[in-house]
């Protein structure tokens, strides 16, 4: 490793196999690259590969972890690179070679040897290994969709509110929270999605006084650090000054006299004296105070009828007082420290406290208990209780299974990336794994992460698990910390802007308790840089649309400034894109929404459920009216207002009305007749046919597929998808969990666009760069934290000590419950704090230009003097705040004149009411296609399995996309980092877990072997006429065929290719043979393709069969 890199001594020592470590890797500094070395580096030591266990986050990850190391392995046997920083690779790759050969592994031909597994299939495993003692029974699914299980359960829970256990305990809640029963069943929900974080404690059942007596402990270590960083010459003159001040208050005087009011100590009795001194120097909200009055024990100096000495007496106090505020408002991690101790709380849990806190944690481990029936029942379980089941496999580090001691015998080398987005359960998972290590032993932990980019609470990570970590180790480990500086992504200038913001952004000192993490300066790699790298574009008032154009013009300017950029436009909420995307839409720009746009709003889908429930549900009356308005049949307002005021009819029935027909219009009678004609041959087959192929082909011979583009047809694959996950007996259960479903799901991106601007939310584009960052919408504001009907948490001293503290949710009356106030600021700090990172995250994935567009609230007085609470604006207000200053306020805006271009005036698309399926030629043969199904399902399946046919339909998917964005964005290596979605995609499809590694590996090798194969990039590059997956819809006889023809384009000789790709493997024998029996089998059903396109246009026609997964196909010329 060259010298050049700044931290390169710190990514030596990290190669080091005979220590531990954790390494903090902020963004950009090439953290996945270390990982790898240090992996290959213990390849090159250990005796048997599976001595090393490497543990991420996500399917992704692992995947990319397992291809640097496979790509590195096969990279050293050839010659060593010219770049200095990959030739460290190589030779580490070298070493682990030469150790293969040793010891015979064949890691080559048996990569699964290389144990990188997600902390989920981890824990999968573990629990399967001991399915009695984990209580896993018959290895369930797993499911990402747990709400409706955790709903269930409490339900059950809270109808055993007449029974005498938990019901007497279900009465004090409900009495507590004034008898709202649907708000517990929120509340209850709500706990059981995190009761890997509680439930150990709800076992344990603490008590009141052991309670208060760990909240007394954390109040005396707090008020110890506090006296240890105050400066003793400053705590002495505000104690004199706070004694003052106190005998001035109106009715302390009593209290004053006493000497002792103000002695500074660290038990409880002396919280109230520091209280005293927190309100002199902070305001309610906790900012810096800037005026005193009586109030707080400064009387006005000009005050009637006191002499001279006392004037100038109490114009001192306010001097000094002021004097030293001042001095904290420079010392940001002393005055962190005042604003913890102003919120600690005075007193313990009273009696009452306690009853209402032991009747919620019976409640609590009730409804636990509950979800497990309900998971037994289903037989399928969430991601938590997988790793606690996984925990119970394993025993406690004290009382070890017979599993954990095997494992402790068969891991030498833990590897954890992204280790800071760790969860308590996967903490303790992690301490269980080490239990048994020794000082010296040969083993080794290696923990890498960045805190400053740790943004998923929502998942219940908790970034206080690395902090502690690195102060106290894990277990018995206690790994040496080292901390990586350079920044590879950025450029000099983006990075000296990172390095003047965030210190100022982030908290000013580390505080596992409140997940506060200070920033961590960077050295940039790459010294290039525009002066104008990073823009603040202030607006006064909320002005979206005008937010919108500036961000189109941003976009442009950064496409025409650089060919090849990459733009992302980043946001805190999905919400905040939408007026952006219609801009962009407006103004002609692609781009790919990542997550972004529901399914429920593109218009495709909403006609989807519309036709769904109509044919499920004949009667209902707005899904027909909503079928009659779609662009398949398209009928005017007039017609429909005949239709829907024929009386109570339901408008079918109204439909077969000839008055109600005679009455509409001749267009809307034709499209009509033809509706009736689909339906009557449709509606029968219910119950006989598999529910998605009897909605899929109903709406194919309605003419679905005629209408919308690419975008539209894979909404409508990704509804039919999930009907037929939800389909139990050619129905559905439930309407309304469909629907609850169908919420969740987004549009997919844009086929068409080219994936050069992206937009997403800021969570989705961590581990992500780009050129261009736009970071519009920062003034806005976010919701606030929710109540929770458990407040805990557990709070390590100055020792490493750790205390819980536990509290019930305050009751309807209450106006304010110290202990719950506590622990509710305490989560309040977490969020904010969360907040300012995931804004560092955001702006970290710039490599050359970074844009922040943000505004400043207006009043009646003008501009607000401070951003909205709550907003991304208000974190980055110390360092933007300059920008805003010379802001102009708008001039209000006219009556009814709302700012931003007219809405365009909405024109009804509809197909042509004479339309019709294309009819199939007399001379085609149809005989292959089974009537009223789409060709998806193809002959070529019909011999595989299931995972085989999904596997196909996946790469059949891959491959019309990869033609659609074109072959030039899509290099073979490219296909690594879609790990993670073809996985996600082969679960939807239905693979089983069990084959879903083999699956995606499958899928996997098809569309690297395609990518790197010529005659493969040939097929798949632009050519004149160019289709991927294109439908076609045929009437043969009055029964509706469906062909859909897998790629097809006229080459530059004029001639027509017909291509069909066949997703099948040639295990064994000869290849020729195998290709000439396969064209045998499908030459009937290319022939069929060719006799429709004849019929069509008059040229040569080729027909093909390509293979991907071993990149050869058969060609010849169709001949009438």
């Amino acid at each position: 490793m060259s010298d050049a890199v700044a931290d390169s001594a710190q990514r030596r020592q990290a190669l080091d196999t005979t220590c531990s470590f954790i390494v903090q890797a902020p963004a950009g500094s090439g953290k996945t690259e270390l990982i790898t070395q240090r992996f290959l580096r213990l390849l090159a030591d250990v005796e048997h590969p599976e001595e090393i266990l490497a543990i991420t986050f996500t399917r992704k990850a692992a995947a990319e972890m397992r291809n640097r190391i496979l790509d590195a392995l096969d990279s050293a046997r050839g010659p060593a690179p010219a770049a200095t920083h990959r030739r460290l690779t190589w030779e580490l790759a070298r070493a682990a070679l030469a150790n293969d050969k040793r010891h015979q592994w064949q890691i080559g031909d048996a990569p699964n040897r290389l144990r990188i597994q997600t902390f989920d299939s981890l824990a999968h495993a573990l629990a399967r290994q001991m399915p009695v003692v984990s209580e896993l029974g018959a290895a369930p699914a797993t499911t990402e969709r747990a709400e409706p299980h955790y709903r269930e359960a409490a339900r059950a829970t809270l109808r055993l509110l007449d029974s005498t256990e938990p019901g007497d305990d279900l009465a004090v809640l409900l009495q507590h929270l004034d008898n709202r029963l649907q708000r517990l069943e929120d509340l209850l929900v709500d706990m059981l999605g995190r009761r890997e974080q509680w439930l150990t404690h709800a076992v344990a059942g603490p008590e009141g006084e052991a309670l208060n007596d760990a909240l007394g402990a954390v109040v005396g270590d707090q008020l110890r650090q506090l006296q240890a960083e105050c400066r003793p010459d400053w705590l002495h003159q505000l104690q004199v000054i706070g004694t003052e001040a106190r005998q001035n208050r109106p009715g302390d005087v009593a209290e004053a006299q006493n000497a002792e009011a103000l002695a500074l100590g660290d038990s409880w009795d002396a919280l109230a004296s520091w209280h005293f001194l927190a309100g002199l120097l902070l305001t309610g909200s906790g900012s810096p105070r800037r005026s005193w009055t009586v109030r707080e024990g400064f009387p006005a100096p000009g005050e009637r009828g006191i002499d001279a000495e006392a004037k100038a007496r109490r114009q001192q106090a306010k001097a000094s007082i002021a004097a030293l505020v001042g001095e904290l408002q420079e010392q940001p991690q002393l005055l962190d420290r005042w604003q913890m101790v102003r919120m600690l709380p005075g007193k313990g849990l009273d009696d009452a406290q306690q009853q209402i806190l032991s009747s919620l944690l019976r409640v609590l481990l009730h409804a636990a208990l509950e979800l497990g029936v309900v998971f037994q029942r289903t037989g399928e379980v969430d991601f938590s209780e997988m790793q606690m089941r996984a925990q119970r496999a394993l025993g406690s580090p004290e009382e070890p299974t017979d599993l954990a001691l095997s494992l402790d015998y068969r891991i030498r080398h833990l590897l954890v990336d992204e280790f800071q987005d760790t969860s308590l359960g996967q903490y303790r998972l992690l301490e269980t794994l080490v239990a048994g290590w020794q000082p010296d032993d040969g083993r080794s932990l290696f923990a890498v992460g960045d805190p400053m980019q740790s943004i998923y609470r929502f998942r219940q990570a908790e970034v206080g698990n690395y902090l502690y970590a690195r102060q106290h180790g894990i277990g018995q480990v206690r790994p040496l910390a080292l901390d990586l500086s350079v920044n590879f992504r950025s450029t000099g200038a983006v990075v000296d802007w990172l390095n003047e913001a965030f210190p100022s952004v982030l908290a000013p000192a580390v505080d596992a308790a409140r997940g506060a993490v200070p920033y961590s300066p960077a050295v940039s790699h790459n010294t290039d840089g525009d002066d104008d790298a990073v823009q603040v574009h202030p607006f006064a008032g909320r002005q979206d649309d005008d937010e919108a154009a500036l961000v189109v013009e941003l976009v442009r300017r950064a496409l025409d400034a650089d060919e090849a950029g990459t733009i992302a436009i980043l946001a805190r909420a999905r919400s905040h894109l939408g007026t952006i995307a219609t801009a962009l839409r407006a103004a002609g720009i692609a781009f790919q929404a990542v997550d972004i746009d529901a399914l429920t709003q593109r218009p495709v889908i909403r006609d989807l459920r519309a036709l769904t429930r109509a044919m499920l549900h004949p009667g209902d009356r707005l899904a027909w009216l909503t079928l009659l308005r779609a662009p398949w049949l398209g009928l005017d307002i007039d017609d429909l207002l005949q239709i829907a005021g024929s009386g109570r009819r339901s408008p079918l029935a109204a439909l077969r009305s000839d008055s109600v027909r005679t009455a509409l219009s001749a267009d809307a009678r034709a499209r009509v007749e033809r509706l009736l004609d689909t339906i009557d041959r449709q509606l029968p087959a219910r119950g006989r046919r598999p529910l998605r192929q009897w909605i899929e082909g109903t709406w194919l011979a309605l003419g679905g597929a005629a209408t919308g583009g690419a975008a539209s047809a894979a909404d409508a694959q990704a509804f039919f998808a999930l009907l037929e996950r939800h389909e139990q007996a050619r129905g559905l259960p439930s309407l309304g969990q469909f629907d609850e479903a169908l919420e969740k799901l987004f549009a997919a991106p844009d086929p068409a666009a080219s994936g050069r601007l992206q937009l997403m939310t800021m969570h989705k584009s961590k581990g992500l760069e780009f050129d261009t960052v736009i970071l519009p919408g920062l003034g806005r504001r976010a919701r606030g934290i929710d109540s929770e009907l458990l407040y805990w948490a557990e709070q390590a001293d100055s020792s490493g000590d750790t205390h819980l503290l536990m509290a019930p949710i305050r009751s309807a009356s209450q106006q304010g419950e110290p202990i719950s106030d506590y622990l509710r600021a305490l989560e309040k700090d977490r969020q904010a704090f969360e907040t300012s990172r995931l804004l560092y995250v955001a702006a970290t994935r710039a490599r050359s230009k970074l844009h922040l567009l943000g505004h400043l609230g207006c009043n009646d007085k003008g501009l607000a003097e401070r951003p909205e609470a709550n907003s991304l604006l208000q974190r980055l207000w110390p360092v933007v705040a300059d920008a805003f200053e010379r802001l102009p306020v708008p001039e209000a805006a006219a009556p009814g004149s709302a700012g931003g271009p007219a809405p365009a005036l909405w024109t009804l698309q509809r197909l042509a009411a004479d339309w019709q399926p294309t009819g199939l030629p007399a001379s085609a043969d149809a005989s292959t296609v089974d009537g009223g199904t789409d060709l998806a399902v193809r002959i070529d399946f019909d011999w595989a399995g299931d995972t085989a046919r999904h596997v196909g339909t996946l790469v059949h998917r891959y491959l019309e996309r990869i033609a659609n964005e074109g072959i030039g964005h899509w290099p073979a290596a490219r296909i690594d980092a879609h790990d993670e979605t073809l996985r996600r995609a082969l679960r939807s499809l239905g693979v089983a877990d069990d084959e879903l590694q083999a699956a995606t590996d499958k899928t996997r090798r098809a569309l690297r072997s395609t990518l790197s194969d010529d005659r493969g990039r040939w097929l798949l590059s632009a050519h004149p006429e160019a289709r991927s997956e294109w439908p076609l819809t045929l009437n043969d006889d009055g029964v509706y065929r469906h062909f859909v023809i897998d790629r097809t384009f006229v080459d530059a000789d004029g001639r027509r290719w017909i291509v069909d790709y066949k997703t099948g493997e040639h295990l064994d024998g000869d290849r020729d043979v195998f290709l000439d029996q396969e064209q045998v089998r499908y030459q009937p059903q290319l022939d069929n393709y060719a006799r429709l396109l004849r019929h069509i246009e008059d040229r040569p026609i080729r027909l093909a069969l390509y293979f991907p997964l071993f990149s050869d196909w058969r060609t010849w010329d169709y001949v009438d």
